[in-house]
Protein backbone atom coordinates (compact mmCIF):
# COMPACT_ATOMS: atom_id res chain seq x y z
CA UNK A 1 0.00 0.00 0.00
CA UNK A 2 2.64 2.82 0.97
CA UNK A 3 4.23 2.02 -2.49
CA UNK A 4 1.02 2.80 -4.48
CA UNK A 5 0.89 6.02 -2.26
CA UNK A 6 4.44 6.71 -2.62
CA UNK A 7 4.63 6.92 -6.87
CA UNK A 8 0.65 8.03 -6.81
CA UNK A 9 2.86 11.11 -4.84
CA UNK A 10 5.51 10.85 -7.19
CA UNK A 11 2.95 11.08 -10.04
CA UNK A 12 1.08 14.07 -8.59
CA UNK A 13 4.48 16.08 -8.44
CA UNK A 14 5.48 15.87 -11.70
CA UNK A 15 1.52 16.75 -12.89
CA UNK A 16 1.93 19.61 -11.04
CA UNK A 17 5.68 20.45 -11.82
CA UNK A 18 4.54 20.28 -15.58
CA UNK A 19 1.62 22.76 -15.62
CA UNK A 20 4.08 25.77 -16.20
CA UNK A 21 5.35 24.48 -19.30
CA UNK A 22 1.91 23.51 -20.62
CA UNK A 23 0.87 26.75 -20.77
CA UNK A 24 4.15 28.27 -22.35
CA UNK A 25 4.60 25.71 -24.88
CA UNK A 26 5.52 26.36 -28.82
CA UNK A 27 2.85 26.48 -31.97
CA UNK A 28 3.91 22.96 -33.05
CA UNK A 29 4.12 19.35 -31.54
CA UNK A 30 6.90 16.52 -30.79
CA UNK A 31 7.58 16.69 -34.62
CA UNK A 32 8.74 20.22 -34.55
CA UNK A 33 8.05 23.46 -37.05
CA UNK A 34 7.34 22.74 -40.44
CA UNK A 35 4.72 22.09 -43.11
CA UNK A 36 3.73 19.00 -41.45
CA UNK A 37 3.09 20.98 -37.93
CA UNK A 38 0.90 23.50 -40.03
CA UNK A 39 -1.09 20.44 -41.41
CA UNK A 40 -1.60 18.59 -38.38
CA UNK A 41 -1.48 21.50 -35.45
CA UNK A 42 0.29 20.86 -31.89
CA UNK A 43 -2.33 18.65 -31.25
CA UNK A 44 -2.47 16.19 -34.04
CA UNK A 45 -1.02 12.82 -35.19
CA UNK A 46 2.84 13.82 -34.62
CA UNK A 47 4.27 10.76 -36.46
CA UNK A 48 2.39 11.98 -39.74
CA UNK A 49 3.57 15.56 -39.09
CA UNK A 50 6.91 14.57 -38.73
CA UNK A 51 6.87 12.34 -41.86
CA UNK A 52 5.77 15.62 -43.94
CA UNK A 53 8.38 17.48 -42.53
CA UNK A 54 11.25 15.16 -43.27
CA UNK A 55 9.62 14.23 -46.79
CA UNK A 56 9.41 17.89 -48.13
CA UNK A 57 12.71 18.76 -46.32
CA UNK A 58 11.10 21.83 -45.45
CA UNK A 59 12.44 22.10 -41.75
CA UNK A 60 15.83 23.66 -42.17
CA UNK A 61 13.74 26.07 -45.00
CA UNK A 62 11.13 27.53 -41.97
CA UNK A 63 14.04 27.36 -39.19
CA UNK A 64 16.25 29.60 -41.13
CA UNK A 65 13.40 31.93 -42.95
CA UNK A 66 11.44 31.89 -39.50
CA UNK A 67 8.27 30.32 -41.95
CA UNK A 68 6.24 27.17 -40.84
CA UNK A 69 5.47 28.00 -37.19
CA UNK A 70 9.01 27.87 -36.80
CA UNK A 71 9.23 31.00 -34.38
CA UNK A 72 11.30 31.97 -31.47
CA UNK A 73 10.55 29.87 -28.81
CA UNK A 74 10.44 33.32 -26.96
CA UNK A 75 8.01 35.05 -29.05
CA UNK A 76 5.86 31.66 -28.93
CA UNK A 77 6.08 32.03 -24.90
CA UNK A 78 5.18 35.67 -25.23
CA UNK A 79 1.94 35.19 -27.59
CA UNK A 80 1.01 32.34 -25.61
CA UNK A 81 1.06 34.48 -21.94
CA UNK A 82 -0.82 37.60 -24.12
CA UNK A 83 -3.63 35.07 -25.22
CA UNK A 84 -3.93 33.50 -21.61
CA UNK A 85 -4.02 36.94 -19.92
CA UNK A 86 -6.58 38.32 -22.01
CA UNK A 87 -9.09 35.54 -21.82
CA UNK A 88 -8.38 35.17 -18.24
CA UNK A 89 -8.73 39.03 -17.70
CA UNK A 90 -11.05 40.58 -20.13
CA UNK A 91 -13.46 42.24 -18.02
CA UNK A 92 -11.05 43.97 -15.93
CA UNK A 93 -9.04 44.95 -19.01
CA UNK A 94 -12.06 46.22 -20.58
CA UNK A 95 -12.45 48.24 -17.74
CA UNK A 96 -8.71 49.57 -17.72
CA UNK A 97 -8.39 49.80 -21.17
CA UNK A 98 -11.81 52.76 -20.63
CA UNK A 99 -9.67 54.34 -18.24
CA UNK A 100 -6.51 54.40 -19.67
CA UNK A 101 -4.79 52.81 -16.63
CA UNK A 102 -4.70 50.27 -13.85
CA UNK A 103 -2.75 47.70 -12.38
CA UNK A 104 -4.04 44.59 -14.82
CA UNK A 105 -3.19 47.06 -17.77
CA UNK A 106 0.22 47.76 -16.54
CA UNK A 107 1.10 43.54 -16.46
CA UNK A 108 -0.65 43.29 -19.78
CA UNK A 109 1.83 45.85 -21.20
CA UNK A 110 4.62 43.03 -19.48
CA UNK A 111 3.28 40.52 -21.57
CA UNK A 112 4.43 42.41 -24.66
CA UNK A 113 7.76 43.71 -23.47
CA UNK A 114 6.68 47.30 -23.59
CA UNK A 115 9.09 49.20 -21.58
CA UNK A 116 8.08 51.28 -18.61
CA UNK A 117 8.59 54.24 -20.69
CA UNK A 118 6.81 53.25 -23.46
CA UNK A 119 3.38 52.36 -21.04
CA UNK A 120 1.83 55.51 -21.52
CA UNK A 121 1.54 55.52 -24.99
CA UNK A 122 0.54 51.90 -24.44
CA UNK A 123 -2.28 52.98 -22.83
CA UNK A 124 -2.91 56.15 -24.41
CA UNK A 125 -3.40 54.10 -27.49
CA UNK A 126 -5.49 51.03 -26.36
CA UNK A 127 -7.72 53.83 -24.84
CA UNK A 128 -8.24 55.92 -27.93
CA UNK A 129 -9.10 52.30 -29.85
CA UNK A 130 -11.49 51.13 -27.09
CA UNK A 131 -14.57 50.81 -29.71
CA UNK A 132 -13.01 48.97 -32.36
CA UNK A 133 -10.85 46.71 -29.73
CA UNK A 134 -14.86 45.35 -27.89
CA UNK A 135 -16.31 45.25 -31.07
CA UNK A 136 -14.59 42.50 -32.24
CA UNK A 137 -16.03 38.94 -30.69
CA UNK A 138 -14.44 37.49 -27.84
CA UNK A 139 -11.15 37.76 -26.33
CA UNK A 140 -8.94 36.47 -28.69
CA UNK A 141 -10.18 39.27 -31.75
CA UNK A 142 -9.83 41.81 -29.22
CA UNK A 143 -5.87 40.88 -28.89
CA UNK A 144 -5.78 40.82 -32.28
CA UNK A 145 -7.12 44.24 -32.73
CA UNK A 146 -4.88 45.01 -29.74
CA UNK A 147 -1.67 44.08 -31.52
CA UNK A 148 -3.00 46.03 -34.88
CA UNK A 149 -3.61 49.00 -32.83
CA UNK A 150 -0.24 48.93 -31.12
CA UNK A 151 2.11 48.60 -34.77
CA UNK A 152 -0.19 51.47 -35.68
CA UNK A 153 1.57 53.19 -32.89
CA UNK A 154 5.15 54.41 -33.82
CA UNK A 155 6.20 53.94 -30.10
CA UNK A 156 4.71 51.19 -28.71
CA UNK A 157 5.79 49.41 -32.06
CA UNK A 158 9.48 50.40 -31.29
CA UNK A 159 8.86 50.00 -27.08
CA UNK A 160 7.07 47.19 -26.72
CA UNK A 161 9.66 43.78 -27.78
CA UNK A 162 7.17 40.94 -27.82
CA UNK A 163 4.47 42.86 -30.10
CA UNK A 164 4.36 39.95 -32.85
Amino acid sequence: MTKVRYWNSIFAALCLASTPLAKAKAPFGMAGCGLGSMIFGSQGPQLLASTTNQTLANQLFGMTSGTSNCVEPSKAVAENAQQTFIQENFSTLSKEIAQGDGNTLKAFSDTFGCSKETYPAFAQQLQGSYEEIFAAPGSLAALSVIVDELHSNAVAAKGCSYLL
